[in-house]
Formats: structure tokens, sequence, C-alpha cells
């Protein structure tokens, strides 16, 4: 009985090797480049410790991982040269200023598709309610419309219309009648304040707006990205560890000499290209 179960796991293996090497490939045609283009390496750190089993002290903690082969599907060196091989951007900004900045990000985010959120984020700016201090309810009655979204061919209902709405509002009210920072670190902390984000909004306010490299988007797909590749520790939980998390991966970014925005941007748009195929990426 030990001897067959044994004798299927290579089979199982390859076969769950041929399934993510046939989504990478059909991913391919959406933007970002898959397995074939992993035989060489371009642009790498002369610090990037490729093969080596790494330490990376957070806090109190010590992270013990490999950082594995641009070859070796999930690993940090995968991540690393997946980034080197996309076009380089020079900004991430969805916002014309800091207001429209913080509307975008807002609703988006945690249960929103991307898509949609950039599509109610047009549909409020188009209103007229990104100028001064409007109230809860006239973004909700916009929220509340039918949205036209990219590549839906029916119109859209945005999620937590009411709630997105209440906590919009009372964010520009705030930056109407506020001196926000300049500075990302001390921006971010006071984004914080703010009723509806948290770090990870607060961060991509920052990020998006400053061009700032000091801090990190994780989102549910850079968390179970990391955790698989071993630069997060399992016991993490966000929001509770956001700082462990943030340290974490821009350390990771570091060591493969790059920006931490363009690392998770990669993380970002190749496991969302994937779709249910991402489990096979996680599944080391």
């Amino acid at each position: 009985m030990a001897a067959s179960t044994t004798s299927q796991q290579p089979t199982r293996a390859h076969a769950r090797s041929g399934q993510l090497v046939a989504a990478l490939a059909g991913a391919e045609l959406i933007g970002f480049p898959g397995p074939r283009l992993l035989g060489q390496r371009r642009g790498a750190s002369t610090r990037e410790p490729v093969g080596e089993q790494m330490q990376l002290w957070v806090d109190d903690e010590v992270l013990c991982f490999a950082w594995g082969q641009p070859w070796e599907l999930g690993t940090a060196a995968y991540w690393a040269e997946q980034t080197r091989r996309r076009p380089p951007v020079t900004s991430y900004a969805l916002g014309r200023n800091l207001t429209e900045e913080v509307a975008a990000c807002m609703l988006g985010g945690y249960g929103i598709p991307a898509a949609v959120g950039l599509a109610a984020y047009d549909a409020v700016r188009a209103a007229g309610l990104l100028v001064g201090s409007p109230s809860a309810a006239a973004v909700e009655a916009v929220l509340r419309r039918p949205l036209t979204v990219r590549g839906r061919v029916r119109p859209v209902r945005y999620r937590f219309a009411r709630q997105r709405a209440e906590r919009l509002a009372a964010a520009l009210a705030a930056l109407c009648a506020s001196d926000p920072p300049r500075e990302p670190i001390a921006l971010r902390n006071w984004l914080m304040t703010l009723p509806g984000i948290g770090p990870k909004t607060a961060s991509w306010v920052v990020r998006n707006h400053c061009g700032c490299d000091t801090v990190a988007i994780v989102d549910i797909h850079v968390q179970r990205a990391g955790f698989a590749a071993g630069f997060f520790a399992p016991g993490w939980r966000l929001p509770r560890d956001y700082g462990r998390f943030e340290e974490a991966f821009c350390q990771v970014a570091s060591l493969a000499g790059l920006s931490a925005a363009a690392l998770d941007a990669c993380i970002w748009h190749q496991m969302q290209a994937l779709g249910r195929a991402r489990e096979l990426l996680l599944a080391r």
C-alpha cells in the first residue's frame, strides 16, 4: 500500500506541473512572462542570494527559508525574476491628487474586484464629488447606480455602497479640513486615523501618491505568495502583524535589488491573471 502511494506521487506532481505550465502559458497572452523566459536572468542584483538559505530578522523573530532559483515556481527568486521581466512602471497613481488617490483606494480593496473599484471611483469623480466635502448620501446615491465595468458585459452593482460612502465622505471631510503630512510614513500614519483606512489602504495611497518605496501593500495575494515562498511566518495575521509583513517584504525586495512597489505589483498582477490556477503556483 505504501509503495503504491509513493509511486503515484511523481505522477501527481507532474500533473500539477503540467497544469501550471499551461496556465502560465495562457497568462502570457494577458501581460506577464511565463516559464519559457526563465532560462536566463537579466538585471539581477549582485546581492541576490540565489540558491542560498536565508535568514530575515523581523522584530524579535528569525525567518529561515530557501531563496531558490528563478525557475523554481513560487520561490523568492522566481518572483524577483518575474518582476525584472515586467516593463518598468514610472507611476502607480490612480488619481491626480491626494484626495482622488484616497477615493480610488478606498473604493477598491477588500471584497471589491479591481475593475469594479476603478469604475466606482470614475463614477464618483465624474459626479463632481471629489471636490470639497460631499455628503455620505450623495456618494451612496452614485455607488448604488449600476456601474459599467471594463470586461463585463452587464452593468455591475457595487457592494458595500452605504459603508464605503460613509467612510469616504468622512475621509474627504478630513482631507478638506486638514493639512495632511507630506512625508510618506507620517502621511500613512495620519491616513490610518481616518475611518475605514487600515494599514494596507494607507500604504496603497502612499505608494501611489508619493512614489514611496518604504511601504508595502500586503494584500491577500502578497500574503499567500510570501507564505508559500517562506519569507512570511505562518503565524502572522493581518491586520495585527502588518508591520512584520511589511518589514519582511521590503527586506526581500532589497535583497533582490528591486523596489517593493515593483515586486508587490508583479505578485498582484500574476496572481490575478492566474485565477484558480494560482493554487498550483503556491503548492510548493
